[in-house]
């Protein structure tokens, strides 16, 4: 195919293909041939750094080496920007990334993530005063920009966030990271409706936006009902989201590659949520959604396994555990009153059958009916009473 189609997405995914596989040596190779044809393609050299990042122990070095290199192809990248502000945050070398960060914003002007990335770096290094001031820069460079509010919110104190929600609401009112951080809010401050309200129209503003998702599906994990929790997987599972901040740094490592919209979605919540996440029992039904089953399989799996256990239940607490009530039978042996053949809770057999009981004690209570009327039948006459004139003759 590299040779028939030499474009720069076929040469991506065999470098992919191997990086799936493990194989970072191949990878790298084919990488740095796929860059010898097609230098200016930005995925690539993020690519071959996050692979040199990926091996174990880490190559940190060289994969700032490496993105360095393509910097140096691809100036306008800006997520190429970020890896490499990234590999220096995983080194710990705050004033290098510091350093990367004025560079791409001279480079890229106006955008957004890298002003975020920069409020990040901060707050990482124990800055938080220069962390608020950079965030007034950008808010100033970008002041229609949902993300950038969204994280303004969540600098400020406790005291003074539903006020700058105000300020965020009226420069981007429909911009789905806004509208997720007024609907965490409300979450706070325990008033539940309100929340699911907004958390529902982040989802509808933007369906693709992984991160309103997961916080949805946390909230109602939380304090939802397991219909609640269904819905928000199944329309999760439809809308199929890409995007996110959070959302792509973990569903994009390569063990979550292969997996389906569901299971992404759960392992999700777990890092990100995992306090809300752990903190009831999944009902059944969404737990096998989360472990990707079909919607419609786990429905009828749930209710047939909620309707055996009604079904075991209730003959446990009419007919007792005792063997009056169970006969073991490997196959059927005929028909027996007040008995039915069936898997049962004990297994294969004769149970005792409660509608043929309640039966004749139907029949049993109408029978003394029927006796006490020819018992009243056939008592013997009384005597007749006799005139008052009789006994005085007698008496004579």
């Amino acid at each position: 195919a590299r040779q028939q189609c030499n474009t720069p997405k076929v040469w991506m995914q065999s470098v992919q293909l191997e990086r799936e596989q493990g194989l970072f040596q191949q990878a790298l190779h084919l990488c740095e041939e796929g860059l010898k044809e097609h230098p200016a393609y930005a995925k690539m050299w993020m690519i071959g750094g996050q692979i040199h990042m990926e091996k174990s122990p880490p190559e940190l070095v060289e994969a700032a080496r490496f993105f360095e290199r393509g910097l140096q192809k691809c100036p306008r990248s800006v997520p190429l920007w970020l890896c490499a502000v990234e590999c220096e945050v995983r080194q710990q070398r705050y004033t290098k990334a510091r350093s990367l960060l004025e560079k791409s914003r001279l480079r890229n002007p106006g955008s957004d993530l890298l002003w975020l990335k920069g409020v990040e770096v901060e707050m990482l290094d124990g800055s938080e005063r220069l962390a608020h001031h950079l965030m007034s820069r950008a808010l100033q460079e970008c002041p229609t920009s949902g993300i950038m509010w969204a994280k303004a919110i969540e600098l400020e104190p406790k005291q003074g966030q539903n006020a700058k929600s105000v300020d965020a609401l009226k420069k981007c009112e429909n911009d789905a990271h806004v509208i997720v951080s007024v609907a965490k809010l409300f979450w706070r401050d325990a008033k539940f409706a309100k929340a699911r309200k907004w958390f529902n129209r982040a989802v509808t503003l933007n369906p693709r936006l992984g991160d309103a998702w997961g916080s949805y599906l946390a909230f109602e994990l939380e304090h939802g009902t397991a219909h609640e929790q269904r819905e928000v997987i199944r329309k999760c599972v439809d809308a199929e989201p890409n995007t996110g901040i959070d959302w792509n740094r973990i569903v994009k490592r390569v063990a979550n590659w292969r997996g389906k919209w569901a299971v992404k979605l759960r392992r999700f919540c777990e890092e990100t949520y995992a306090a809300e996440f752990n903190a009831k029992p999944l009902n059944r039904e969404v737990e096998l959604l989360l472990q990707g089953e079909d919607p419609y399989a786990a429905m009828a799996a749930a209710a047939e396994a909620e309707a055996a256990s009604r079904e075991d239940a209730a003959e446990i607490k009419e007919e007792g555990v005792g063997k009056d009530f169970f006969e073991p039978a490997s196959s059927f042996q005929g028909q027996k009153p007040g008995w039915v053949f069936k898997m049962g809770v004990r297994g294969l057999g004769y149970y005792k059958d409660p509608k043929q009981d309640v039966k004749e004690e139907k029949k049993e209570k109408k029978d003394p009916g029927k006796t006490e009327k020819t018992e009243k039948t056939e008592k013997p006459e009384k005597p007749e009473v006799k005139d008052e004139d009789e006994k005085v003759q007698e008496k004579k």
